[in-house]
């Protein structure tokens, strides 16, 4: 198996990217230990879903179910597991005997996930409209097709949208030698931009943009956060712009849902965002995330 250090934030070296491939989605089992996610995003309408499984080493599983409406949350959930079974030859997570996530490939990538509990319940498939990429310190499927149902509060949702997906890897020694990385996506029905700033500190930072269609290309754009707010205790960003190459972009957040978590702190903004993506004029909304990493 390829080893792929998956790691969202190192030294904010150069970036080489290159075709994922499903077995880079897999459990990364042969490495030390290490915090590994698997995140999906999907949006259809007013309601949107982000699902996180997490492996704590080969120690325990955590599942993460935030639901929301027009970018409001109507449920926050998480829940931790000690029984559970991944793969290291494809991406497949089975929790208590009961299969989470699966992926088969057959000329595009075929993601399942489903969960069920006394709250909420989901089956959702996703599929990869743009190719996969990878570097060694990222893994994202930019854009996918995502559809399926949601039942929550005797209500059942249909879901007939658009999708997102990536994995990393995290080591625990992280907190206490980066700042944290913002990221965020503009996706259309057959293309999407992808950008993210990851900061070392306060004053060093390093930021990319990612344009996929057929292929993916790496941009000469710039990123400027643009506007402030206090959430939390902290001056988080909250409106972008993005320039260069073809992209002339203004992003605007529409709701902020701040997350506490273990040695981070977490921001998921539900963002509008207008201008043009290589001449063509676009509106869209999409969620953006902004994390701290905090060791003490």
């Amino acid at each position: 198996m390829k080893i792929l250090p998956i790691v969202i934030m190192l030294l904010l070296a150069n970036f080489d990217f290159s075709d994922m491939s499903i077995e880079d989605d897999a459990f990364h089992d042969e490495l030390p230990f290490h915090i590994e996610t698997w995140y999906f995003e999907a949006i259809s309408g007013n309601e949107s879903m982000v699902f996180m499984i997490t492996l704590i080493g080969k120690m325990a599983a955590m599942i993460g179910i935030q639901f929301y409406e027009k970018g409001m949350p109507l449920y926050d959930g998480r829940k931790i597991y000690f029984s559970f079974n991944a793969s290291n030859k494809i991406p497949y997570i089975a929790i208590n005997g009961k299969e989470i996530m699966k992926c088969v490939e057959n000329g595009k990538l075929f993601y399942k996930i489903s969960y069920s509990s006394e709250n909420i319940s989901f089956n959702l498939f996703f599929q990869n409209r743009t190719i996969g990429w990878k570097s060694k310190k990222w893994i994202a499927i930019p854009n996918m097709k995502a559809n399926g149902s949601i039942l929550f509060q005797g209500m059942e949702y249909k879901m007939n949208g658009k999708g997102y997906h990536d994995h990393n890897i995290f080591y625990i020694w992280q907190p206490f030698v980066e700042r944290g990385y913002m990221d965020g996506k503009v996706i259309l029905e057959n293309v999407s931009l992808f950008w993210a700033r990851l900061m070392r500190n306060a004053f060093i930072h390093k930021d990319f943009v990612i344009y996929s269609n057929s292929s993916y290309h790496v941009l000469n754009a710039t990123i400027e956060f643009k506007s402030y707010k206090i959430n939390n205790g902290h001056l988080i960003p909250t409106s972008f712009k993005i320039h260069g190459d073809g992209i002339n972009l203004t992003i605007n957040a529409t709701a902020i849902h701040f997350i506490s978590l273990p040695f981070i702190k977490y921001w998921r903004y539900h963002v509008y965002s207008k201008g043009k993506i290589k001449g063509k004029k676009i509106e869209s909304f999409d969620i953006t995330e902004y994390m701290l990493f905090k060791p003490f």
